[in-house]
């Protein structure tokens, strides 16, 4: 699985609630990463097994959205491109960007996301991200921040103790990260 696997998506609306409960991104929390907001909170190494877990703590684990950063160079592939041509001839024009980077970008303070939706299961094996992805009830929200080798996960008490019975250990949102 992969961000190539779902599907790219243009409502970034649904990721207006996260910039509110979000706290100073300078301030080195764990609430500048995941939401704020949850009953509890917890931290995971690993996240082989982590969509399992999250798809039954919702009402919705066949709608989820996910973010994935729009600074991963890959997604916009070489930084320059050369061209050659004679004097007299028109001046090529550079190819148009792939369909995906001309989506909606959903922004948050320092960092702009694509945006996918698919279902919970899809979120297992992307190499890089997703960075933040959240069930369409929003019962909980994942983030891996892209300077960090790990996950941090915002939901309720039934969650983070299921979470930390498999290997990840309980956080609070003011936490240093």
């Amino acid at each position: 699985m992969g961000w190539r696997d779902v599907t790219p998506s243009d409502a970034v609306e649904a990721g207006d609630w996260i910039e509110s409960r979000l706290q100073s991104f300078g301030s080195g929390t764990a609430g500048s990463v995941v939401p704020t907001g949850f009953p509890a909170y917890a931290r995971s190494e690993s996240r082989a097994g982590l969509a399992a877990v999250l798809a039954r703590h919702t009402s919705t684990p066949n709608r989820c959205w996910f973010c994935l950063w729009d600074g991963y160079g890959y997604l916009h592939g070489a930084p320059a491109v050369m061209y050659f041509w004679a004097s007299d001839d028109p001046h090529p024009q550079p190819p148009p960007p792939p369909p995906l980077l001309r989506k909606s970008r959903v922004r948050l303070p320092n960092r702009d996301y694509l945006l996918f939706t698919g279902s919970a299961a899809e979120a297992e094996g992307w190499d890089d991200g997703p960075n933040l992805w959240w069930p369409d009830d929003r019962a909980w929200c994942a983030a891996a921040e892209i300077d960090l080798d790990y996950t941090l996960i915002g939901g309720s008490s039934e969650l983070r103790d299921e979470l930390v019975r498999a290997g990840a250990r309980p956080i609070k949102v003011d936490d240093p990260l």
